[in-house]
């Protein structure tokens, strides 16, 4: 798992070439709220967060009001105001001490592929220190399409074997009900909502989160069991 971070394209304009600028490209996030170069990164929490640095400190998207994309992409209700707020109560500073180091591999017009990284130090949420790690050619359009050509040879012969097998044909259908079988077993041997919310309300767990049984929803909803 990782995290994303989102960082303005001017923090990293003083570690890079002119060349190496032009390979970052800019996006709009969050209704247009949000503009920088996205990265990955797993310094943080690594739970698919989202993540922007906004000046020179950290910030995380408040998952609870995580429908924040433009009206036309958003789980809309009716609800929903047409002038959502985007940013306002969707962001928190984040007092990160320590690094961050966050990446992405990137083409070039050339279709050459790169990878690039950097190191920003963080002082109680506040960026102190950056650092570019790497910034190099990972494979050329040409390795890559020398690559792509052994795989399709490779991959024609085995689909030549998949085919003409008896034995493989049979192992795959056997795996695939053995698949389902297990699947309905894990399904029917889950605990009743009513057992598992006595076991919460008992151990105080319900009180101090009364949301812990959502967890489950699905597997109730597909039991038919009441919520």
């Amino acid at each position: 798992m990782f995290d994303n971070v989102i960082v303005p394209k001017s923090y990293l304009k003083g570690l890079l070439t002119k060349e190496q600028e032009k390979l970052l490209k800019t996006t709009k996030r969050f209704g247009g709220s949000v503009r920088g170069v996205e990265f990955q990164t797993k310094s943080l929490d690594n739970t698919l967060r989202k993540y922007k640095i906004y000046k020179q400190k950290l910030f995380a998207n408040n998952e609870a009001l995580w429908n924040c994309e433009p009206p036309k992409t958003e789980q809309r209700t009716e609800d929903t105001s047409e002038k959502y707020p985007y940013e306002k109560g969707r962001w928190s500073e984040v007092s990160h001490n320590g690094s961050v180091i966050f990446y992405d591999s990137i083409k070039d017009k050339d279709e050459n592929a790169w990878w690039v990284e950097f190191d920003f130090i963080f002082k109680n949420g506040v960026v102190d220190k950056k650092e570019l790690i790497q910034f190099r050619i990972q494979t050329t359009k040409e390795e890559k399409e020398a690559v792509d050509k052994m795989r399709d040879t490779e991959q024609e012969i085995l689909n030549v074997y998949k085919k003409a097998s008896l034995k493989y044909r049979f192992f795959c259908f056997l795996e695939t009900r053995l698949q389902k079988l297990a699947n309905w077993a894990r399904e029917e041997r889950s605990i009743p909502i009513e057992i598992r919310k006595e076991a919460y309300e008992k151990s105080g767990r319900l009180a101090k989160d009364p949301d812990c049984l959502k967890l489950y929803k699905d597997i109730y909803e597909r039991h038919g069991e009441q919520k």
